[in-house]
């Protein structure tokens, strides 16, 4: 179970694999509420959720990208918070953002700096062109660039840095 890495609770394993047959089933068997949290594993080794406690149903699903029990969670009135926004990015799931942006969720503290900042740390640089195009088309450079070498997100790094002496330029 340590090699695996990942929380061993069967209803976190239906929520990874989005089986949402399956979901529906035990949840309506059981006597689990739609709003609830998953049980912490001492398994679990991705350090994001490692790191946050009390994680829900629907930050869990959004984390994995499972859009069918996102989406069942969402239509059965489960609450969309904007803690879901860093969840969705590690999710790498352009549906889930978009159903955020629909719903008029905004990040918790309203910028987008940490949602960039987790994308480059993620190396999901499809989202990272998204948030920057998005939001923080006037970004500045410098942050970006030092995130994107901090989280060794080279590709990233490499499309913002055009040459050496404007990396100088920009930073001065």
């Amino acid at each position: 179970k340590r090699k695996i890495g990942e929380n061993d609770d069967f209803i976190c394993t239906l929520i990874r694999k989005d089986s949402i047959d399956d979901f529906i089933i035990h949840v309506t068997k059981n006597p689990i509420f739609l709003n609830s949290t998953i049980k912490p594993s001492n398994y679990e080794t991705n350090n994001f959720l490692f790191k946050n406690k009390n994680i829900t149903l629907i930050e869990y699903a959004t984390f994995y990208g499972s859009i069918q029990i996102f989406n069942y969670l969402r239509l059965n009135n489960v609450q969309l918070t904007p803690s879901l926004w860093l969840y969705a990015i590690h999710g790498n799931n352009a549906e889930i953002i978009h159903l955020l942006e629909e719903n008029q969720i905004k990040p918790k503290d309203g910028s987008y700096q940490k949602c960039l900042k987790e994308s480059i740390k993620c190396h999901h640089n499809n989202i990272t062109n998204y948030i920057q195009n998005q939001y923080l088309f006037d970004d500045n450079i410098c942050n970006i660039l030092f995130n994107s070498i901090k989280y060794y997100n080279f590709h990233f790094a490499g499309k913002e840095l055009i040459n050496e002496s404007s990396f100088v330029y920009l930073c001065e």
